[in-house]
């Protein structure tokens, strides 16, 4: 996509993968704490889903000369 609706959509894309972060971290947490060690693996994984299309989305500076 070009122009301003392109940029639009690629911020909300990039905060959509810092809440399915957030909030899977919290659940992770939640789970623990209340002794589902399960769900909290689950949670867990999907924190670490949500950190690798964090990085693999994250705007790159240019290289410099």
């Amino acid at each position: 996509m070009d122009g301003r609706r392109g940029a639009l959509v690629e911020k909300l894309g990039y905060g959509a993968y810092w809440l399915f972060y957030v909030v899977s971290v919290c659940g992770a947490l939640l789970h623990w704490r209340s002794g589902n060690e399960l769900l909290a693996a689950l949670c867990g994984f999907a924190a670490v889903t949500g950190a690798l299309l964090i990085a693999r989305t994250h705007p790159r500076p240019l290289a410099h000369g």
